[in-house]
């Protein structure tokens, strides 16, 4: 059974407390896809840009993680959630094997937990908590083509039921919500930007994505970091040649939540 690959846009962790439209659509969107054996996450808070070896892949392969309560000021009882979904030791392996074969140094973690970017998606998709996960870190200093060429490395593993999954923001300026004066035409900025996305996803321009630096509209208005952003191309490259936009919300005028489907 082969799964596809996803692009989440997990939100705000108070999602986990608070029904939203977004809420809702993940908690259908576990329901719709057939049950993976496994899930391979890539998430934006788990990010290795401050290795001093670039290229360094760090995989958890704990059996148990723990859960990260990663997340500032917020109610006291969300700190006190957990997901005790399991961890995945043998499938860690095997990932860490496709990526030494490439040339790649992959680093085994068993201490490594669930950060929110897992765990609040996850919790809404599969409350039961029942489903392995392996979690694969993310690097901004390397960019968008090495995130798709790690995505590429994985895609096989979807043809064994294994869910593949990229965590992370279509747009995601959290200055910006908290500025006062607003920036005028923030709105329309993130209209364009999030319109070039889905425009250049569906058209399958797989090289002007990569490029979405020097050519996406308001880029790093929507983008001032890009670890958000950078799980899409994880996704994009684990998927296949089918891509289907499955979801589309804004919350706060400016957070673009859409999630995008690779199969």
């Amino acid at each position: 059974m082969a799964q596809p690959a996803l692009f989440i846009s997990h939100g705000s962790p108070i999602m986990a407390v608070q029904q939203s439209p977004t809420s809702d659509f993940l908690k259908a969107l576990g329901k719709s896809l057939n049950t993976p054996r496994a899930i391979v996450i890539f998430s934006a808070h788990f990010d290795m840009a401050h290795d001093e070896a670039a290229h360094n892949i760090v995989i958890t392969a704990g059996q148990a993680p723990e859960t990260i309560h990663d997340f500032y000021n917020f109610p006291a009882h969300m700190y006190n959630i957990k997901y005790p979904a399991p961890g995945h030791p043998e499938l860690a392996g095997n990932i860490a094997t496709l990526f030494k074969n490439k040339g790649i140094t992959a680093i085994l973690d068993e201490r490594q937990g669930w950060d929110h970017g897992v765990w609040i998606p996850l919790r809404l998709m599969y409350p039961q908590a029942n489903i392995p996960i392996v979690q694969v870190s993310i690097n901004t200093r390397l960019g968008a083509k090495a995130m798709y060429e790690y995505g590429q490395l994985l895609a096989p593993l979807r043809d064994d039921n294994i869910l593949i999954i990229g965590s992370g923001g279509i747009s995601h300026n959290l200055r910006e919500v908290f500025k006062t004066p607003a920036t005028p035409n923030r709105v329309q900025m993130v209209k364009a930007f999030t319109q070039w996305v889905e425009y250049k996803l569906l058209a399958q321009d797989t090289p002007a994505l990569l490029n979405y630096l020097a050519d996406a509209p308001h880029v790093l208005f929507n983008h001032p970091t890009q670890e958000h952003f950078l799980p899409l191309f994880a996704a994009l490259g684990a998927g296949g040649k089918q891509v289907e936009k499955l979801f589309s919300d804004i919350e706060l005028d400016i957070l673009a939540l859409d999630t995008y489907k690779f199969y």
